[in-house]
C-alpha cells in the first residue's frame, strides 16, 4: 500500500503525469482523513459544493481517522523536530502521524514533509516537479 498526502491527491486530479505514472502501479492507496478535508477545501467556496460528489472524484483512496494514539504520535514527531530546530504545522504533524502508523511509504508532492525529524521515522517519496 501507498499512503498518500493532500498534495499529491491534488497532483493526481489535475492529471499530472509524473504523479500518475508512479502512483497507478501502488495501488491500493491509503490516506488520512485530515488529507479529505484538506483536497476538499480547495474546492470549496461557492456556497453549493457537492463535498460528497467532490469526495468521489477520489473515491479510490482510503481514509483512516485521526485518534488518540495518532495524537499522541504526532506530538512525538513534532517533539523530535523541534528538538532538530524544526517545526511541522501541526496538520502536516497529524498527516506523518497517521502515514507512519501504517508503515507504508508516504508519497507527497511538495515540500512540506521535508525535515530530518520525518525522514528519521517513515520513508517519504517526494514527486515535487
Amino acid at each position: 500500500m501507498t499512503f498518500l498526502d493532500s498534495s499529491t491527491i491534488i497532483e493526481y486530479l489535475r492529471g499530472n503525469d509524473e504523479v500518475i505514472d508512479y502512483l497507478d502501479p501502488e495501488r491500493p492507496w491509503l490516506t488520512s482523513t485530515i488529507c479529505v478535508f484538506e483536497v476538499l477545501n480547495g474546492q470549496v467556496g461557492a456556497g453549493t459544493t457537492d463535498v460528497v460528489a467532490e469526495r468521489e472524484q477520489f473515491g479510490g483512496v482510503e481514509s483512516l481517522p485521526f485518534n488518540e494514539q495518532l495524537a499522541l504520535e504526532a506530538a512525538r514527531l513534532q517533539d523530535k523536530a523541534t528538538s532538530d530546530g524544526e517545526q511541522l504545522a501541526i496538520r502536516d504533524a497529524m498527516i506523518a502521524a497517521t502515514a507512519r502508523s501504517t508503515g507504508d511509504e508516504f508519497v507527497v508532492a511538495d515540500e512540506d514533509f521535508e525535515t530530518d525529524a520525518l525522514q528519521d521515522h517513515l520513508t517519504v517519496t517526494n514527486l515535487r516537479a
